[in-house]
């Protein structure tokens, strides 16, 4: 090596020559770990003043939901399965408008320039929603279900109720696999719609229309493998026979799958203002 080289070579605060690390390539940075996505992803459903009372209204409700279970059933009735339908009833009906709301955010928060900036592989973010999301859903009904299992001792401590534990394990199963597909179907239709009034007024028409299917009857026999609400009610029951599993995998194909995929391939090629 030559003398001009050694004086070109950069040095450390010692005065002797750093050690050249490997050349990055101009205009390239490592990219964010999948982690930190989901993080700060997690983070946004508390941020917003929508995720964040939602969250509180979803708790209220449920606590509610056990105060009028308590209070209007018989003293024979008061059993784990009882209050554990009272507290997983609210979850399922507003968990799906946090799955809209999270996937809505970057445009109602006006956000997506700061995130898809940051992170331009729009795919990942998505990913990192729909964990994001799924999480919450799990902890949601381990919540529940707790709340259900304390209630349920005390109406047998205070109102000498039975306190049965009488919830079968297929039925819990059910109730979360249903928690995670209407968490999902609430993603789907934000990342399809991209606008949190659309989506959620679909996601509630949808189930109601969906039924009318049963009343023509050239559909009549298509309407189980296209309206997921049979399979859906034989799911919570922990009921499930092999046509049943059928109904379930199409018809929320459809309405779960199918959103989730074009909401993505759109959001790929979405202009973000």
């Amino acid at each position: 090596m030559s003398t001009a080289t050694r004086a070109d070579a950069p040095r450390n605060d010692t005065g002797t020559a750093a050690q050249a690390g490997p050349r990055r390539e101009p205009g390239t940075r490592p990219g964010i770990p999948f982690g930190r996505l989901l993080h700060v992803e997690l983070r946004k459903l508390v941020d917003t003043r929508s995720g964040r009372w939602l969250l509180i209204a979803m708790g209220l409700v449920t606590a509610a939901a056990i105060g009028f279970t308590w209070s209007l059933s018989e003293r024979e009735s008061l059993t784990f399965s009882t209050f554990a339908e009272a507290t997983t009833t609210p979850q399922m009906i507003l968990l799906p408008i946090l799955g809209v709301l999270t996937a809505t955010s970057e445009f109602s928060q006006r956000t997506g320039l700061v995130t898809f900036a940051q992170e331009p592989r729009r795919l990942r973010v998505v990913l990192a929603k729909m964990a994001a999301v799924c999480i919450v859903g799990v902890l949601a009904i381990a919540l529940g279900l707790a709340l259900a299992a304390a209630a349920n001792v005390l109406a047998g401590t205070f109102q000498d109720a039975p306190a049965s534990w009488d919830l079968r394990w297929p039925a819990v199963g059910g109730v979360l696999l249903a928690e995670l597909i209407g968490v999902l179907s609430g993603l789907g239709l934000g990342l399809l719609l991209a606008n949190p009034g659309f989506a959620i007024a679909a996601y509630f028409l949808i189930p109601m229309l969906l039924p009318l299917m049963a009343l023509v009857s050239w559909l009549k026999d298509a309407a189980p493998w296209i309206d997921p609400n049979p399979s859906s009610r034989q799911l919570l029951s922990g009921h499930m026979t092999a046509t049943d599993w059928g109904h379930l995998a199409t018809s929320n194909a459809i309405w779960t799958l199918l959103p989730l995929v074009l909401g993505s391939w759109l959001l790929l090629r979405r202009e973000i203002k």
